[in-house]
């Protein structure tokens, strides 16, 4: 391991790697380089906006393949940002070539991800059902939008879901791993923390259908709405129709669940209509 040190920040990488070109993007503030996706971001103030910046290409501490593959895989994920352009996806700036690298510039999002720190995982329970309903109401609208795009959403994690607790807004950070239909299982399992991932995920080859996409909406809705990611009413705090139906978008058999995103969506809202106290 060795570390480079810009603006005051150590960066730590498994060999040196030229990062010189921050220097024209502006004053870093925040590293991430413990990544295990082959990406380091940075964060970076250029005097008229903050940027956060992801970029491959470096040997990251945390990553097991070669840069280059890393490389490819952001530069595939490029067109998928400008593809699916909607207000709770972290909008894709502008990208370049650095060092060998690639990278992709969006604008700095003034909120938290759900993990690593559980801190904010609570602070997000602590909120009042109403914010909390309406943040889970983004994500999915944009996961329903992916799906009407004909993607399947993959890569799904807390890591990824950024929380302002100011103003009450929810967006993702990556859709690195988005799948175009038709999609099947990869080898070794779909990507994605294994909370949002559904049975079939898991065996190679099997075909994913809108079905898929339903179950990680149930799990979205137990992250946003119970006080711990399990499936008991006791720790639900939206109502027993709406549990009842975020239980059944996560049934084990995909053929129990509502086959369609956009279906669930429309159910899903047409519930929350009836929901008292609201």
């Amino acid at each position: 391991m060795i570390e480079l040190v810009h603006d005051g920040l150590r960066i730590r990488l498994k060999a040196w790697h030229d990062l010189s070109w921050l220097t024209e993007q502006g004053r870093l503030f925040c590293v991430f380089d413990q990544l295990i996706s082959g990406n380091m971001c940075f964060g970076l103030d250029n005097g008229r906006e903050k940027l956060f910046i992801k970029y491959a290409g470096a040997p990251c501490l945390m990553y097991a393949g070669q840069p280059e593959a890393a490389v490819l895989r952001l530069r595939e994920a490029e067109h998928r940002y400008s593809c699916l352009r909607h207000p709770a996806l972290n909008p894709l700036k502008a990208s370049f070539e650095a060092a060998g690298g690639h990278a992709l510039v969006f604008p700095w999002f003034e909120g938290f991800a759900l993990a690593p720190l559980d801190l904010h995982m609570r602070s997000l329970r602590s909120l009042p059902l109403i914010p909390r309903l309406a943040m889970y109401d983004q994500l999915m609208d944009f996961i329903v939008y992916a799906a009407s795009r004909d993607y399947l959403a993959a890569g799904i994690s807390d890591h990824h879901i950024l929380i302002d607790f100011v103003n009450h807004r929810a967006i993702f950070s990556s859709v690195d791993h988005y799948m175009r239909f038709p999609a099947a299982t990869p080898y070794p399992k779909l990507p994605g923390s294994s909370w949002y991932l559904p049975e079939e995920a898991y065996q190679a080859g099997t075909p994913l259908g809108e079905a898929s996409i339903v179950y990680s909406l149930g799990a979205l809705a137990f992250t946003l709405l119970s006080e711990i990611p399990f499936k008991k009413l006791r720790s639900w705090r939206a109502g027993e129709k709406l549990f009842n139906l975020a239980c059944g978008a996560m049934a084990r058999d995909p053929g129990m669940r509502t086959q369609s995103a956009a279906a669930y969506q429309a159910s899903w809202r047409q519930e929350v209509l009836h929901l008292r106290g609201l």
